[in-house]
């Protein structure tokens, strides 16, 4: 059993998540049938900074169909464990309750993956797919669905690695017969003096007018479905998102699964809820389509 990190904190617990939760999904449609959607981008902060947008992508699977399991990939903020960490069985434990971990399918994606390593320890404290999970319980809940979960953390993040793995996970699900949706928890352009990052000062408005430019330069790149563009924007503009690789991940996974197109369902920044300056956080929904 894999108990909460950061129940409490990123998020609320009691009666008082099911109340946000209920905020969030207010106007959730019927549950689909028709399977379009192969995987997703969604941010990892507090539910208070980004739980809105991050809702914005369980709620496009609600109408579009639950998969049998979420494969949620998330950057490893700590440093334990492997440095690419494949959680191998057992529960996820949150205030929602438990869910199970798809064992079968986390071991045939290590199977067919040159770099992933069965691995418990990266996912102890990281809280990027602990906080998904709440999201998935819901959705899951009101379609009365048993979905399960794959957790893969990302220490290192590249091409290479994203190709190996996003064909891993293909051929894992092609080989199970498992239909399954691809989630790449990530935040977008980390700015201010508490990252350690300032190359420049601003008023305010330009200040979030140059972040948005900078994170939608990324975007568009995760539109045309193209990781090796996003790599290349990333590194000319030093860029300071946090989950990369498991975007590009989605990316590969999403190409081989036949997506089509990706439509970017919701964009903030922390600074709409701050007001603060001093840590600016960008923040987007974002499918990907058959």
């Amino acid at each position: 059993m894999r108990y909460p990190a950061v129940a409490g904190s990123f998020y609320p617990v009691g009666e008082e998540l099911k109340e946000m939760l209920e905020s969030f999904f207010g106007d959730l449609g019927e549950v689909g049938s028709e399977r379009k959607i192969t995987a997703g981008v969604s941010p990892h902060a507090g539910y208070i900074f980004s739980g809105y947008t991050a809702s914005r992508i369980f709620k496009a699977i609600y109408e579009d169909g639950l998969p049998e399991t979420f494969v949620i990939i998330g950057p490893n903020h700590t440093g334990l464990g492997s440095p690419i960490a494949i959680y191998p069985k057992g529960k996820w434990a949150t205030p929602l309750g438990e869910i199970n971990v798809d064992s079968e399918l986390a071991k045939t994606i290590a199977k067919h993956s040159q770099m992933a390593d069965l691995d418990e320890t990266a996912h102890t404290y990281e809280h990027s797919i602990e906080v998904q999970l709440p999201f998935i319980q819901y959705i899951a809940e009101k379609a009365g669905s048993e979905v399960k979960i794959v957790p893969i953390t990302l220490g290192l993040q590249d091409e290479e690695i994203a190709e190996d793995l996003g064909k891993a996970i293909f051929e894992a699900s092609q080989e199970l017969g498992r239909d399954v949706v691809v989630i790449a928890s990530t935040d977008m352009m980390h700015y201010g003096p508490v990252y350690g990052y300032v190359p420049f000062r601003a008023r305010a408005d330009d200040l979030l007018g140059r972040i948005k430019e900078w994170d939608f330069r990324i975007i568009r790149q995760i539109l045309n479905l193209d990781y090796k563009e996003m790599f290349k924007e990333l590194k000319e503009m030093d860029h300071t998102m946090c989950g990369p690789g498991g975007v590009a991940t989605a990316i590969v996974y999403s190409r081989l699964a036949k997506a089509v197109e990706a439509e970017l369902l919701y964009y903030t920044t922390s600074f709409d809820v701050s007001r603060s300056t001093d840590a600016i956080v960008g923040y987007a929904s974002i499918v990907m389509r058959r």
